[in-house]
């Protein structure tokens, strides 16, 4: 799957697939961003 291409696109990205309880880490490296970022898209969905 090829990374998203606007701002929106990640944090909807990362809540469909946080339902598919993949680590931090796996986001981060997926759509290129911050650990912060995939918990404030993630909205308490993931554990870290």
């Amino acid at each position: 799957m090829a990374p998203p291409k606007s701002k929106v696109d990640p944090y909807a990205a990362i809540r469909r697939r946080a339902r598919a309880k993949m680590p931090y880490r796996a986001f981060m490296r997926a759509y290129g961003v911050g650990f912060r970022t995939v918990k404030a898209a993630a909205g308490g969905l993931l554990r870290p």
